[in-house]
Parts: structure tokens; sequence; C-alpha cells
């Protein structure tokens, strides 16, 4: 009987906003998503991520696991030495206990910075492969947002990021890197990553693939050249994750070929050129929150809601979800039937569940982290619903998973339900509305603290999709960010 493939597999992924002042310890993996050993198998049955992936790809290949650890949270600041030490720690000790290995697959954001190392996850490859050798392949897979450097091209010979924008293909990035790994192991190929990138800290849409843009153009042609036999196997291409102070962020592209050649590498350079020429191009309008209402007023009438998408209070760009700036122009313009989702404010939250469903109270909310991105609203309302902030999200980007919130409240002021939480959690399932009582198809307004992954559930209930830049950490007006670390001169920064 022929052995089975040994592969070391596991996910650590945290896509950290360097300028935030929130660090990121284990307790809030621990609140959202960790799994040791063999205990990752149940945590991710039926789930839509990448460990679930993993777990089919190797029933179909015929692989025996060796499982690490699956770590994953709402993004936030650099990640803490404690989380570093438990998950980097845990993978580490595998490699080393449990070898030897004929491949790893193993699955990152690609933009992690922890308080020790701005390269989060270079650090980590480097130290694998100190651990298992030079010649164990290796394929990692990324969120399209990731920020590739250098060593990660260098010590990974299999780099596949997601090709959607919602993220709704986490599985099918998997399998990519399954099919070309699986043919390492057999010796059929040998992968190898060719890195480029440019003077870019945005470009190709900010990845997005729900419109015909640059992304979706050098999308296109990978599928091609890859489907195309000459020794190109995989075709990466990453937006770069902006709020990181790293020297190598921005948008790269990594072709995985059959051996190096120079010819792998003109591709990966033609595709960045591509990336430089559109540089400019953005599908998105940019509205301040006066702007939204006035916009709101000049809408003709329709069925469904019009969605608000608070931007650049987005929690899954490690964003604070407490800035009130789009929530008090709301209510000043008296907005009727509507919906925001959500205020992360602990405090409120604990105040409005105590006061408990019913009572009318009045309450400082949101804008306690850093008053600058929406200082506290003072409000009056009635509270409409308490709940345990938990339930299972059923859309195309965390189905299968259950997210928490902590305690929370739906605090109605005047004709807006407001639910306010204890957690951080990017608003981009409809279950974060109907497990607190509100239906967002009944609504004529709902404001959800995302920039783009609500698309995936929201738009096709929506009429019409509002895009808010407020100016809070998320904000699109990078110039306001304090870099330090990251190369110069570099677009949009320093040049048009």
């Amino acid at each position: 009987m022929t052995r089975k493939p040994r592969v070391l597999t596991g996910l650590f992924g945290h896509e950290t906003n360097t300028f935030s002042r929130l660090e990121t310890g284990l307790q809030h993996f621990d609140g959202y998503l960790l799994a040791y050993g063999d205990d990752i198998p149940a945590a991710v049955e039926g789930s839509v991520i990448e460990p679930a992936g993993t777990e089919q790809a190797a029933a179909e290949l015929g692989w025996e696991l060796v499982r690490s650890v699956v770590a994953w949270t709402t993004p936030s600041g650099r990640v803490g030495r404690d989380a570093w030490d438990a998950c980097a720690g845990h993978l580490l000790k595998a490699a080393a206990e449990h070898g030897p290995f004929d491949g790893v697959l193993f699955s990152m954001h690609g933009a992690m910075a922890t308080v020790d190392h701005d390269d989060a996850e270079g650090e980590l490859l480097t130290r694998l492969r100190d651990v298992i050798g030079p010649d164990v392949p290796v394929a990692i897979t990324l969120d399209l947002h990731a920020n590739v450097t250098d060593a990660m091209a260098r010590h990974a010979d299999i780099i596949s990021a997601y090709r959607t924008y919602p993220h709704i293909d986490q599985i099918d990035t998997v399998k990519r890197a399954a099919a070309v790994l699986d043919r390492a192991m057999a010796g059929e190929v040998r992968p190898v990553s060719h890195l480029a990138r440019r003077d870019l800290l945005t470009g190709l849409d900010s990845g997005r693939t729900t419109t015909d843009n640059p992304m979706t153009e050098l999308l296109a042609r990978a599928d091609a050249l890859e489907a195309g036999g000459d020794g190109v196997l995989l075709v990466s291409v990453q937006a770069g994750f902006c709020p990181a102070d790293l020297d190598q962020a921005g948008p790269t592209v990594v072709v995985c070929g059959d051996g190096r050649d120079p010819r792998f590498q003109a591709i990966a350079e033609d595709f960045m050129d591509h990336a430089w020429q559109t540089r400019h191009f953005d599908s998105n309008e940019y509205l301040d929150a006066a702007g939204a209402m006035a916009r709101l007023e000049s809408l003709p009438p329709g069925n469904g809601p019009v969605v608000i998408a608070d931007a650049s209070d987005n929690p899954g760009s490690g964003a604070y979800g407490d800035s009130t700036f789009l929530l008090a122009a709301m209510i000043e313009a008296g907005l009727e039937n509507a919906a925001f989702a959500t205020i992360c404010d602990p405090e409120a939250a604990a105040e409005l569940t105590a006061a408990g469903e019913g009572t009318d109270v009045s309450v400082a909310l949101g804008g306690k982290i850093d008053p600058a991105y929406g200082p506290p609203l003072e409000v009056s309302g009635t509270v409409a619903r308490v709940t345990d902030g938990s339930y299972l999200a059923l859309g195309p980007r965390w189905g299968g998973t259950v997210q928490h919130l902590g305690p929370t409240a739906v605090l109605r002021v005047g004709g807006i339900d407001v639910i306010v939480a204890s957690k951080r959690v990017q608003c981009t399932e409809l279950e974060t509305l109907t497990h607190a009582g509100i239906d967002p198809r009944a609504k004529d307004v709902v404001a959800v603290k995302s920039i783009h992954h609500f698309r995936a559930a929201y738009a096709p209930i929506a009429r019409q999709v509002l895009i808010c830049d407020t100016g809070a950490l998320a904000t699109k007006d990078l110039g306001r960010l304090p870099y330090k670390n990251l190369r110069r001169p570099i677009f949009p920064l320093d040049m048009d």
C-alpha cells in the first residue's frame, strides 16, 4: 500500500491595522476562533473557511493531516506576545515534534503585525523553514488584501490568494494550493514563487471583484495562464492592506512557476505594470455623512433598503467600530424605519442590558476609544431588545461560523434601531440584525460598519448602496496616517 503524504496544516490569521491603539491578545482569538490539533475538524465543520477546505482537500487527495492551530479574530492593532507565543508556538512545536512531512499547507492573512514583528508571516515562515528544512514544499493561502513580502515569497513555494472580494472563495483558494502541493509532493513539479511589486500603496480598485475593473482583468489573465499548461502553476494577485506601517506594504503579484525561470518573473512584472497604469481607478464614490443624508433625500422610492456602508469605521480594516459621525447625521436627519449595525461600546451595552427591554434610557454612545474619530453621542431612546450577541452566520462570507458580539442591546432612538455591541465585528451578515429581531429587508435604511464585505449578503436585498467615509481610522485619506516605516516615495502619498 502506498504511504499517504503527511501534510502539516493550520491557520493563524489576523489583518493588523498598525495605527490602532488596541492590542490583539490571545483572548481575542479565543473569543472568535481558536482550536488546536485534533479539535480543529469539529471547530470548522460545516463552515466556508480555509481549514474546512483543507479537510476536504486532504480527503479528496488522500493525505494524512498533522493539524497544528486554527486562530482568527477581528482586525485590530498589533498582535500581542501571548497570542504569538501560543499560536505560532503551537505550529512550530508541531513541526518539530511530528515530522518529517511531505508538505505544508498553512493559511494566513498576509497582513499580520505583532508587537515584535512588522512582517509576522515572513517571520513565522522563516522560523518554520528552520525547523522543516529547505526541501519540504510549503503552500500558503492568503487574503486578497495580503502585503506579500520578500520573506514570505522566499519561504513559501506556493502562494494562493482569494480571488473574490467580498471573500467567498476560501475553500476554492485552499484547493488551488492543495492541487499544486500534491503535484509537488509527487515530484511532478518544482514550484517557485516569483514576486513583483511597484511603488504602490493602493491599486487594483482595492481588489473588488463585484464590477469590471483592473483586478478582474488580471484575474481573468491569471485563469488563462494557469490553463495554458506552459509551466505557470498558480498566479496570485494581492491588492494589499493600506493601514499597515510596513516597508513592503501594497499590491503584489506572485507567479508560482514550475522551476525558477525569468519568464515567470516577467509575467509578474507585466501584471504589476497593469496595476501601476490603472492606479487611479476606484469604483466607489465616497460620501461624507452630510452627503450621504443628502443623497438619501434625492433617491426615488423603491423596494428594499438603502444600505449605507460606514466604511471608514469598518472593524474589518481594524477601525474601532465606535465612530458616531454617521449615526449622528442619521439622527439629525430624522430618519424613520432605519437600523444601524453596530456601535461597539461595551460600557453602553452593559448599561442597556442591565436596564432591560422596554426601558427608556439616556446614554453616552460610542467614541470611547478615540473621540477624534467620532465623540460620544448623547442619545435617549428605548431598549427594544437584549441578546447575548451570538448567532450562526449563514451568509457567503462567514457561513457556518458563530459570531460573537458579546452582550448586545438594540436601542431605539427615534426611528432608528441601533445595535449596541460589546465586541468589534464587521457587519457582513444579515444575522447581525435578524438575531436581534430586526429584519433588514423591511427597513428603509440600513447602515453597516463595513466597506465591501457587506455586499455579499446585503447587495441582493438593497435597492441602493452608498459608501460613507467620515474620516475614521480606516479612512481612504491615507495622508492622515502617520507612516514611519513605509518605503517612500509611494503612490498615492507622494505621487499622483
